[in-house]
Protein backbone atom coordinates (compact mmCIF):
# COMPACT_ATOMS: atom_id res chain seq x y z
CA UNK A 1 0.00 0.00 0.00
CA UNK A 2 1.36 3.89 -0.48
CA UNK A 3 -1.47 5.23 0.77
CA UNK A 4 -4.04 5.10 3.13
CA UNK A 5 -6.59 7.07 0.90
CA UNK A 6 -5.59 6.02 -2.58
CA UNK A 7 -6.21 2.30 -4.13
CA UNK A 8 -4.69 1.50 -7.35
CA UNK A 9 -6.96 -1.08 -8.80
CA UNK A 10 -4.92 -0.60 -13.05
CA UNK A 11 -2.20 1.10 -14.04
CA UNK A 12 -0.84 0.38 -17.38
CA UNK A 13 1.29 2.40 -20.09
CA UNK A 14 -0.52 2.79 -23.68
CA UNK A 15 2.20 4.04 -25.96
CA UNK A 16 3.80 7.36 -24.14
CA UNK A 17 0.45 7.53 -22.17
CA UNK A 18 -0.42 6.23 -18.13
CA UNK A 19 -3.49 5.39 -17.64
CA UNK A 20 -4.39 5.16 -13.99
CA UNK A 21 -7.60 3.64 -12.40
CA UNK A 22 -7.96 3.69 -8.55
CA UNK A 23 -10.36 4.74 -5.59
CA UNK A 24 -9.34 7.70 -3.58
CA UNK A 25 -11.43 8.64 -0.39
CA UNK A 26 -13.69 11.05 0.07
CA UNK A 27 -12.37 14.02 2.22
CA UNK A 28 -15.69 15.15 3.05
CA UNK A 29 -17.23 11.79 3.53
CA UNK A 30 -14.93 9.20 5.49
CA UNK A 31 -17.27 6.22 4.26
CA UNK A 32 -16.91 7.38 0.70
CA UNK A 33 -14.70 6.54 -1.97
CA UNK A 34 -14.67 7.84 -5.60
CA UNK A 35 -13.72 6.22 -8.87
CA UNK A 36 -11.18 8.01 -10.47
CA UNK A 37 -9.19 7.38 -13.70
CA UNK A 38 -6.13 9.59 -14.77
CA UNK A 39 -4.53 9.70 -18.13
CA UNK A 40 -0.73 11.73 -17.27
CA UNK A 41 1.61 12.20 -20.51
CA UNK A 42 5.06 14.05 -20.22
CA UNK A 43 5.46 16.17 -22.95
CA UNK A 44 8.77 16.95 -24.58
CA UNK A 45 8.79 20.36 -22.74
CA UNK A 46 9.13 18.34 -19.73
CA UNK A 47 5.41 19.47 -18.49
CA UNK A 48 2.77 16.87 -17.79
CA UNK A 49 -0.86 16.77 -18.95
CA UNK A 50 -3.38 14.87 -17.26
CA UNK A 51 -7.31 14.12 -18.46
CA UNK A 52 -9.72 12.29 -16.47
CA UNK A 53 -13.01 11.56 -14.84
CA UNK A 54 -14.40 10.97 -11.35
CA UNK A 55 -17.71 9.93 -10.25
CA UNK A 56 -17.56 12.42 -7.55
CA UNK A 57 -20.02 15.44 -7.53
CA UNK A 58 -17.49 18.11 -8.71
CA UNK A 59 -16.84 16.41 -11.71
CA UNK A 60 -20.02 15.42 -12.66
CA UNK A 61 -22.14 18.56 -11.92
CA UNK A 62 -19.36 20.96 -12.97
CA UNK A 63 -16.83 18.77 -15.12
CA UNK A 64 -14.43 20.34 -13.19
CA UNK A 65 -10.48 19.16 -12.19
CA UNK A 66 -11.23 17.60 -8.69
CA UNK A 67 -9.30 16.96 -5.72
CA UNK A 68 -9.45 13.45 -6.05
CA UNK A 69 -8.18 13.35 -9.35
CA UNK A 70 -5.11 15.20 -8.59
CA UNK A 71 -4.59 13.34 -5.90
CA UNK A 72 -4.34 9.80 -7.54
CA UNK A 73 -1.89 11.38 -10.18
CA UNK A 74 0.14 12.76 -7.18
CA UNK A 75 0.18 9.19 -5.43
CA UNK A 76 1.21 7.50 -8.50
CA UNK A 77 3.73 10.44 -9.70
CA UNK A 78 5.60 9.79 -6.21
CA UNK A 79 5.54 6.21 -6.11
CA UNK A 80 5.65 5.20 -9.80
CA UNK A 81 8.79 3.22 -9.94
CA UNK A 82 7.14 1.28 -6.57
CA UNK A 83 3.69 0.73 -8.45
CA UNK A 84 5.19 -0.30 -11.95
CA UNK A 85 7.92 -2.75 -10.71
CA UNK A 86 7.75 -5.89 -12.18
CA UNK A 87 5.60 -5.08 -15.58
CA UNK A 88 8.58 -4.72 -17.41
CA UNK A 89 7.64 -1.12 -18.17
CA UNK A 90 10.76 2.02 -17.38
CA UNK A 91 9.77 5.15 -15.92
CA UNK A 92 10.71 8.26 -16.37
Amino acid sequence: MVSKDVVFDEVRKVGREWVIRGRVKSRSRPNTWHSVEARIRRLESGEVTMVGKCDCEAFTRGHMVCWHMLHLTNVFIRNRRRLVRGLGISVN
